[in-house]
C-alpha cells in the first residue's frame, strides 16, 4: 500500500480488491489499517458493485461486525451513498439480509448527518429506490420485518410507488401481514391507485402557480450571488435596518415632552411644543404630512431590505426561523410608528 497505493483498488480475476479480501476472511484489524492509509478505499466497488460497507452489511450483527460497521462509516460518511449494481444502498442490503441492527445503525447516521445538504441527503437516502423502484419501506414490507416497519414510519415517503406502482400497503396487503397492514394505515398510507405521482410532477414541471415561480426566480438569483456579495449585501442591508428603525426611536425634531410646574418656563415649553401641531405626550412634533411622507418611505425602505436580507439567506429550516424574527420587527416599527403620529385620530387611518 505504501509502494503502490493504487493497487488498494484493484480487483483480482474474481472481482475482489484487497480490502474485500480481508473482510471475507474476518481480517478487520487489517481492514482498519488498510482504511487508515486510504479512507476512500471503503467506497472501492467489487464484484456487482458491493463495497466494503455493503459487505458488512451483510455480514452479521455481533458485535465485531457492528463495530467495524461504525468505524468504516466514521472513516468514510460518503460511502453512505454508494449503491451497487442492482442500486440497492447499504440501507437496502441490510434489510435484505435480515441485518436489523446494522439498519437502525444506518438510519440514524443518515439522520445525524451536519453538512449543507444535509437533509436533502436525508430524504434521498431514506426514499432511494433500487432497480425495481423498492424503497426501504417495501424491502422491510416484502420481508415481513414489523421492527423496520415501524422504526421506518415518519421517516420515509410511505406512499412511495415501485416500478409495479405498488406502495408498501399494496404488498402488506398481498402478501397477508395484518400488522403490518394496521401499522401502516395508522399512519394514513395510501394504495398505488390512489397515489398520482404523474400527476404532481407534471403539475409542478408546468408552472400553474404563480409562486412557484417567484420562489425559482429568487433561487436562481441567490445563487448566482457569490460567498462575498453575499456578505457585503448582507451588511448593507442590515445597515439600512438599524438606520430606518432609528427614526422611531429619535425621530427628527423629537417628540413632545411632558410640562413640568417646577421653573420659570414650564410654561413656555408646553405651549412651544403644543404649537407645533403635537397632541399629546410622546408623539412626534412634526406637522402631519411631514411625518406621513418619512414613514412610508421609511416603511417602503425598511421592507425591501428585510426582503434582501431573507433573499439571500440560504434555503434551510433555519432560514425560516430567521425570517420570522424579521417580520415580527417590521410589524413592531409599524405599531411605533402609529405611536408616536402626531394626530393619533389620522394614525388609525394609516393603521
Amino acid at each position: 500500500m505504501r509502494l503502490k497505493p493504487s493497487f488498494g483498488w484493484k480487483l483480482n480475476e474474481q472481482g475482489f480488491s484487497p480490502i474485500h479480501l480481508a473482510l471475507q476472511n474476518n481480517q478487520h484489524n487489517l481492514v482498519r489499517r488498510l482504511v487508515e492509509i486510504n479512507k476512500d478505499l471503503v467506497r472501492v466497488k467489487g464484484r456487482e458493485g458491493v463495497t466494503p460497507l455493503h459487505f458488512v452489511c451483510q455480514s452479521g450483527d455481533d458485535n465485531e461486525n457492528i463495530t467495524l460497521l461504525i468505524d468504516l462509516l466514521e472513516a468514510c460518511p460518503g460511502s453512505i451513498e454508494d449503491v451497487n449494481m442492482k442500486n440497492e444502498t447499504a440501507l437496502h442490503i441490510s434489510l435484505i439480509n435480515g441485518n436489523l441492527r446494522a439498519f437502525q445503525i444506518l438510519v440514524g447516521w443518515v439522520r445525524s448527518i451536519v453538512r449543507e445538504d444535509a437533509y436533502s441527503l436525508e430524504r434521498s437516502i431514506l426514499n432511494w429506490k433500487d432497480s425495481d423502484g423498492n424503497t426501504i419501506l417495501h424491502i422491510a414490507t416484502l420481508n415481513a420485518n414489523q421492527q423496520a416497519v415501524d422504526f421506518l414510519m415518519k421517516r420515509v415517503n410511505i406512499n412511495a410507488k415501485n416500478l409495479e406502482n405498488r406502495t408498501a400497503l399494496d404488498l402488506a396487503e398481498a402478501l397477508a401481514l395484518p400488522t403490518i397492514k394496521k401499522t401502516l394505515l395508522k399512519a394514513k398510507a395510501k394504495r398505488g391507485a390512489a397515489v398520482d405521482d404523474n400527476f404532481n410532477r407534471e403539475d409542478k414541471l408546468k408552472f400553474n402557480s404563480l409562486l412557484s415561480l417567484l420562489l425559482i426566480r429568487a433561487d436562481r438569483n441567490r445563487r448566482q450571488v457569490s460567498e462575498q456579495q453575499r456578505n457585503a449585501l448582507m451588511v448593507v442591508a442590515t445597515l439600512i435596518v438599524t438606520a430606518i428603525y432609528q427614526t422611531v426611536l429619535s425621530p427628527p425634531g423629537g417628540l413632545t415632552q411632558g410640562g413640568s410646574d417646577n421653573g420659570p418656563n414650564s410654561n413656555n415649553l408646553v405651549n412651544a411644543t403644543s404649537s407645533l401641531n403635537s397632541t399629546a405626550v410622546g408623539t412626534s412634533v412634526l406637522s402631519d404630512n411631514v411625518f406621513a411622507t418619512i414613514t412610508m418611505l421609511n416603511y417602503v425602505t425598511l421592507l425591501l431590505a428585510i426582503t434582501m436580507i431573507t433573499g439571500l439567506m440560504p434555503t434551510t429550516k433555519s432560514s425560516i426561523v430567521v425570517s420570522i424574527p424579521l417580520v415580527m420587527f417590521f410589524i413592531s416599527y409599524i405599531v411605533s410608528a402609529a405611536v408616536i403620529w402626531p394626530s393619533q385620530s389620522r394614525a388609525k387611518i394609516w393603521f
